[in-house]
């Protein structure tokens, strides 16, 4: 990876600087897996005092140097609680599950609780798809994760946009209307475009053209900058046409399913999922933001995620707010978790719903979606990383569901321990 993409990596690891972070960490010796992201001593949920802030940003800082990486329990093991849960085989299931954890980390491999590899871990890891890793500036990678909605091409944010329940059928929300159709119908032209960008159409806005956005032949811009990783907002600049998956083998969006082979619409979803999370875990900031263009004559889209929203210490207590605490201590604009698992199994629903494996929505799905977000909220607001990772197991082992791999395996009476 070029240098500068690295620094910009490793300054997002090592800030928690992203969406559903890693809030299990794999400890460095092989022991109890560490809370990556704590709630800070004296620091109620909900509160931002500049003091929390940072002592929020400390404690994530120096958990993570005591770990040899780690996973998201929302992107991860829910996600793959969820998908069984709508209709997909526990094998699907884990592909879809890996790569919304892939899409974070670059290329995702399965650990149990106290880091250890697994037998079969070869067999379980993801293709590269570092095009679209938080960290990669140059690819516009990091979009994926801090999706700003364009107001019809306004300068100034909407302030009735809600993020916390994004509609990915709004041709506004252009990033998530592009990647549901390639979620859906698979890699073609005009789809898992830069930013989401395509050629504009009546009714599909710049979201649902038949080919990634040009103009003259030639491709725009996408320029801007985000706050939220660093002292200072990071610029990047890049431009429109086929996303770039992995920059190092030089897959585009256009070659995705050959390159990922089987496992690609499990891929796809993934990929979909962790954007559509993440545009609820970033919506304050990304709500609060401008998408605009294009201008000019190198035909420009701006992206500009510099507000006092998104800045570096307030974007990092938010994290701290989604696991380990007391949910309904936050205010309701932060309860982000549970809009997120309410939306995802939405989403896994319509994808299983037009694979053929299941039948659609319906009361007994919404009653089904009611409880296991109930269930798995619950889970998640444990604050020992270990107890919160089997907490979430148990949920699926209580409808027979596979545990996530790395885990103890469910059995009648649910286990009690893990790996």
């Amino acid at each position: 990876m070029h240098p500068r993409l690295l620094m910009l990596a490793t300054l997002l690891l090592s800030t928690s600087s992203f969406g559903f972070g890693e809030d299990l960490c794999y400890a460095t010796d092989g022991g109890t897996p560490l809370n990556c992201q704590p709630l800070p001593a004296g620091c109620a949920p909900g509160n931002a005092s500049a003091q929390c802030k940072t002592a929020a940003l400390a404690a994530a800082g120096n958990a993570q140097a005591q770990s040899s990486g780690g996973r998201s329990l929302v992107h991860a093991d829910t996600t793959h609680l969820l998908a069984q849960a709508v209709g997909f085989p526990a094998d699907k299931a884990y592909w879809i599950a890996a790569y919304d954890q892939a899409t974070d980390l670059s290329v995702f491999e399965p650990r149990t609780l106290s880091g250890a590899p697994l037998s079969d871990g070869v067999q379980r890891t993801t293709r590269s798809i570092n095009g679209v890793n938080r960290g990669n500036f140059a690819t516009g990678g990091v979009l994926f994760h801090f999706v700003a909605p364009r107001n019809g091409g306004s300068t100034a944010p909407d302030p009735t946009v809600d993020g916390l329940h994004p509609d990915a059928e709004d041709v506004d929300e252009v990033l998530l209307t592009n990647l549901r159709a390639w979620a859906l119908g698979g890699s073609a032209p005009g789809r898992a475009c830069a930013a989401g960008l395509t050629v504009p159409t009546s009714g599909g806005g710049y979201a649902l053209g038949p080919a990634c956005y040009q103009f003259g032949g030639q491709p725009g811009t996408i320029s801007g900058s985000l706050a939220a990783v660093g002292p200072t907002a990071v610029p990047f600049n890049l431009q429109t046409g086929p996303q770039v998956i992995d920059d190092e083998a030089g897959v585009l969006a256009t070659d995705f399913d050959t390159y990922i082979g089987a496992n690609a619409p499990e891929a796809r979803a993934g990929i979909y999922l962790h954007t559509l999370a993440d545009r609820i875990s970033h919506h304050v900031c990304t709500d609060a933001s401008s998408s605009y263009g294009p201008t000019g004559l190198q035909r420009t889209f701006t992206i500009d995620m510099s507000n006092a929203e998104c800045v570096q210490t307030m974007h990092v207590l938010r994290h701290v707010w989604e696991t380990g605490v007391n949910f309904s201590a936050l205010p309701p604009a932060e309860r982000t978790t549970e809009a997120a698992l309410g939306a995802v199994f939405d989403a896994l629903l319509e994808i299983a719903t037009y694979r053929g494996l299941a039948s659609g929505p319906s009361s007994q799905t919404e009653a089904l979606k009611a409880q296991l977000v109930s269930e798995l909220s619950t889970a998640l607001q444990v604050f020992d990383a270990r107890q919160r990772a089997l907490a979430i197991r148990d949920v699926g082992c209580q409808r027979g569901f596979s545990a996530f791999p790395g885990m103890a395996v469910c059995s009648s009476t649910v286990l009690g321990d893990a790996p």
